[in-house]
């Protein structure tokens, strides 16, 4: 009797075992699927479907750190790429209302996008995101942003290459086809393509739209540039040796050695702002496709490498008036009147504002005054 207890006993724990055991492996094939493994969960990178840590939350602190150079890079861009444009069409010194200097204001113009409307948003993106706040309209108002604001970027980086293209090779066609008012109308045209393809954005969405992106206008520009600038580099060179040969002695020479020396530094500046532009977006381009093809890489990773591509495009947008101010004179100067004038103007409204300086100001007038009156009657 004992051992049959005994055997009904062991079968009821072997019964428990393999129902344990049935249950365990089952958990074990629904836990990835669950909130509790979505850490360890790496999804498929597939350019096909959404950004592939979509519904997986990124680091709060990587947030937060994104959002706080979203606010350097705001305070950046607005101040340098706003003296640019006020530099050009307020014109000081009335020597900047040239073709050139529009494609600049052009490009200084998508800049101030990223630091006026961009910025702010990015940094109201990633506080949400840290707070798990973020809505899905607003994600796509930011995006949609950030699309228009590099589209713009790059063809005016385009129209300032063909610009200079023109301008050093076809001289007599450059100053017949080109003035200010088509300089206008091509920035214009700019604005409007770029709004244009950005729409895309809504037909195939956010991960494969920054991937065409980056494997059509990035790579078209990049192209466009570096032909450009060969082109340019070539003529120049053999420019200056057939005027090296020239005389000093008569003025025609000197103004042609003068205008190929100016022409060159503006093309030298062109060039570094060039540079510039491929050192921020060949890694973001890089970035992009680490985002798509890394199978293996875990999703706080990815989050990382999304941010600095991110990042990486809005920073490109401060640093262009920096090399402006660096190489041309005429831009210098013209960013001295500006801050001179903005100080003085506060100045005066401090002295407006202040009643203890108006009441000197109206006793100082009054002594004047009666100064005045008693010199008269002396006189008399």
């Amino acid at each position: 009797m004992k051992q049959t207890e005994q055997r009904l006993s062991v079968a009821l724990k072997l019964k428990e075992f393999l129902l344990l055991e049935t249950a365990a492996s089952a958990l074990q094939e629904t836990l990835p699927l669950t909130v509790f493994t979505r850490k360890k969960y790496e999804p498929k990178m597939s350019l096909l479907g959404k950004y592939p840590c979509d519904n997986i939350t990124a680091p709060t602190y990587l947030s937060f750190s994104t959002a706080a150079s979203s606010i350097l890079i705001t305070i950046i861009a607005s101040v340098g790429n706003s003296l640019v444009v006020l530099a050009v069409f307020w014109n000081p010194n009335k020597d900047l209302r040239t073709p050139f200097n529009f494609f600049l204001a052009n490009l200084s113009i998508a800049d101030l996008v990223v630091g006026l409307i961009l910025g702010p948003m990015s940094t109201v993106y990633h506080i949400f995101e840290g707070l798990d706040m973020l809505k899905q309209r607003f994600q796509d108002v930011v995006h949609l942003s950030y699309f228009i604001s590099c589209t713009a970027s790059l063809l005016s980086l385009t129209a300032l290459a063909l610009e200079r293209y023109l301008a050093i090779t076809y001289p007599l066609i450059y100053r017949i086809k080109l003035n200010s008012v088509r300089a206008l109308l091509v920035s214009l045209m700019v604005w409007i393509v770029s709004i244009l393809l950005a729409m895309i954005y809504f037909l195939v969405g956010y991960n494969k739209f920054r991937f065409i992106f980056a494997n059509t206008a990035v790579a078209i520009a990049f192209i466009v540039l570096i032909f450009t600038n060969a082109k340019i580099f070539k003529y120049l060179r053999n420019q200056v040796q057939q005027w090296d040969d020239l005389h000093d002695s008569t003025e025609e020479n000197l103004a042609m050695k003068q205008a190929i020396k100016w022409e060159k530094k503006i093309t030298k500046t062109l060039v570094i702002v060039l540079v510039l532009f491929l050192a921020f977006y060949l890694p973001s381009c890089v970035c992009i496709y680490i985002i798509n093809f890394c199978t293996n890489c875990n999703c706080e990773f990815i989050h990382w490498v999304r941010d600095i591509q991110y990042v990486l495009v809005m920073a490109n947008s401060g640093l262009n008036p920096f090399v402006y101010a660096w190489r041309l004179e005429n831009f210098r100067k013209a960013f001295k009147s500006i801050l001179k004038c903005y100080a003085c103007m506060n100045r005066l409204r401090s002295t407006s504002f202040d009643p203890q300086a108006s009441t000197v100001i109206s006793d100082a007038s009054s002594g004047d005054a009666d100064a005045a009156k008693i010199e008269l009657k002396l006189n008399n």
